[in-house]
């Protein structure tokens, strides 16, 4: 009785080292998934990027983490995205400077116009510490972890019309992004801002409710904004940045060596962006052009960068200078 009671222990010790075990392994082999969000289409080189991004982050985890991208704002608009990563319910999302300005007012820099003139400039400043100071500082204090960014080129005003200078620019309904710079800057050029979601644009743009918006080539091509607008004219007034964020919350229940696989895919994701990207805005011209847009070149931009003065001036007065030249130093550093 007593050798039958000694076996049946040593069964159930078995037993129980057996279960803690296969748990663990159960545990270990347990697979992490997370959305990742954007407003564009699918054949926007942005979320072709975040494709990208999910099959390195998948081959660098040997298939342990798997992002799910969700395009054309199926997760919502770019605010809830924002706010969905601070609460966790959004594992990672890309999001423009001009939206995170609610909370992080020193992002309205990148709202200026003419700031930038190149992806090379912006490039600098990403990777100067002014840069690093918002991915490691400003948005971190927000619950976002800074993985990589993108931008969209130089973003320029189409309509109905050529718009050359200032003056043709005079009673047209242009929307643009909820940024109070871009919405000044817009009524500095002369036209009439809103600040219309992306959503809704194109029904405004062909019930003509709105004149015209501003975007870039790219972007004015895959929106098919081209339907409703024929004629794109080269202002180039902003040069956007948008950065590709984790939530916090989540990032931390991440493992440790997993977290650096996602960065390192991060970084490949970023080399992809530029060359795909520079390759469709090479082309981005020609293809409007054989969708029968005027596309006109003859802009006077000095014209309109004088017009903007008054845009600089009133960031200057309310948020100083020493972010501003600094950022200009960046960009211009050789």
């Amino acid at each position: 009785m007593r050798q039958h009671r000694i076996t049946m222990a040593c069964v159930l010790g078995i037993m129980f080292v057996l279960t803690v075990f296969s748990g663990g392994l159960q545990a270990q082999e347990k697979k992490i998934s997370a959305k990742l969000g954007d407003l564009l289409s699918p054949d926007h080189p942005h979320t072709r990027t975040w494709v990208y991004f999910a099959e390195r982050v998948k081959e660098k985890t040997k298939g342990n983490v798997e992002i799910q991208v969700f395009h054309s704002g199926q997760l919502g608009n770019q605010k809830d995205m924002y706010l969905g990563m601070q609460t966790g319910s959004v594992e990672m999302a890309k999001i423009p400077f001009s939206v995170a300005t609610e909370w992080i007012p020193e992002c309205k820099v990148f709202d200026l116009p003419y700031l930038f003139q190149s992806r090379n400039e912006l490039l600098k400043v990403y990777e100067s510490p002014y840069g690093k100071k918002f991915f490691n500082e400003k948005f971190l204090k927000q619950g976002l972890v800074g993985l990589t960014w993108v931008d969209d080129g130089v973003r320029s005003i189409y309509t109905h019309k050529p718009v050359r200078k200032p003056e043709d620019m005079k009673g047209l309904k242009i929307r643009t992004m909820s940024s109070d710079i871009m919405l000044q800057t817009i009524t500095e050029m002369g036209g009439i801002p809103n600040n219309l979601s992306w959503g809704e644009l194109y029904l405004a743009l062909q019930q003509k409710v709105l004149d015209g918006a501003e975007n870039c080539p790219v972007l004015f091509y895959t929106s098919k904004h081209w339907e409703v607008c024929k004629v794109f004219s080269l202002t180039e007034q902003f040069w956007v940045v948008l950065p590709m964020f984790a939530s916090k919350k989540w990032w931390d229940t991440l493992p440790q060596d997993t977290q650096t696989q996602v960065r390192e895919a991060a970084l490949d994701a970023e080399k992809y962006f530029v060359k795909i990207y520079s390759e469709d805005e090479s082309k981005a011209i020609g293809w409007l052009k054989e969708k029968g847009i005027q596309v006109v070149t003859d802009v006077d931009k000095a014209a309109f960068e004088k017009k903007v003065q008054p845009v600089y001036d009133n960031y200057v007065k309310k948020y100083g200078k020493d972010l501003l030249e600094g950022i200009k130093a960046a960009a211009k550093k050789k």
